[in-house]
């Protein structure tokens, strides 16, 4: 039996109010709620990200509900890294005259 990592993705919830965020657990993994700007990141599953994107906007305490774009960021970045040039090489042609 071998263990899988699911493919997850990132919601960013804002909240008319934070007494409601214990409610997200239901929907997906709770990641982290900043008190200051009202609005929590819950992770979910890949293939049941619109599916709860629809029910969370579908709660009377939640303003908006916005995908992260983490993942598209971190490809991105790993993209770039593996253009076959070391950092190293890269800081020194800067230098050369």
């Amino acid at each position: 039996m071998a263990f899988e990592i699911q493919p997850t993705e990132g919601l960013i919830v804002y909240l008319h109010s934070l007494k409601h965020s214990r409610n997200l657990r239901s929907f997906g993994r709770l990641y982290y709620v900043s008190k200051r700007m009202r609005y929590a990141l819950l992770y979910v599953s890949l293939n049941q990200e619109d599916e709860v994107i629809k029910k969370l906007t579908a709660q009377n305490y939640v303003k908006q509900v916005v995908p992260s774009h983490l993942n598209e960021l971190l490809s991105k970045v790993a993209d770039n890294d593996s253009n076959g040039q070391d950092d190293d090489d890269r800081f020194d042609e800067d230098f050369e005259n």
